[in-house]
């Protein structure tokens, strides 16, 4: 993680991902599943214990949206239903408090992708 990010971390407390970020890692990720299979595989994923220390705190399958939360991190995951059987995730993810989070939210993002695509394959 760049000292940028780290520095602009002291006051900023949340990242996201979007279609046209600034940085291509916090790009809006395409999958060839369907919304309520991707659900399953994020479920599966924080069940097992495979992204340390996350939980879920509520889902929404009608709206395919899934919140996680770690200590004062909250991590709210969308899955958007492109097609019946594509696609796309976006996260925002965000830490209660007064101080900033130091980048930590940007980490936890990339963290949850690296996890989840060892379920769910992305599209290049």
């Amino acid at each position: 993680m760049s000292t940028t990010r780290v520095l602009t971390g002291i006051w900023r407390k949340h990242e996201e991902t979007k279609e046209t970020p600034k940085d291509p890692a916090l790009k809006t990720r395409y999958y060839r599943k369907s919304r309520e299979s991707l659900i399953n595989d994020i479920k599966k994923v924080i069940q097992d214990g495979r992204l340390g220390g996350w939980t879920i705190a509520n889902e929404d399958v009608a709206r395919g949206e899934v919140m996680l939360e770690k200590g004062a991190y909250g991590m709210v995951i969308t899955i958007y239903k492109l097609t019946p059987m594509r696609s796309a995730i976006d996260v925002y993810c965000s830490k209660d408090g007064t101080l900033g989070d130091f980048g930590n939210s940007y980490r936890y993002i990339l963290e949850f992708f690296k996890v989840l695509h060892m379920e769910a394959v992305p599209e290049s």
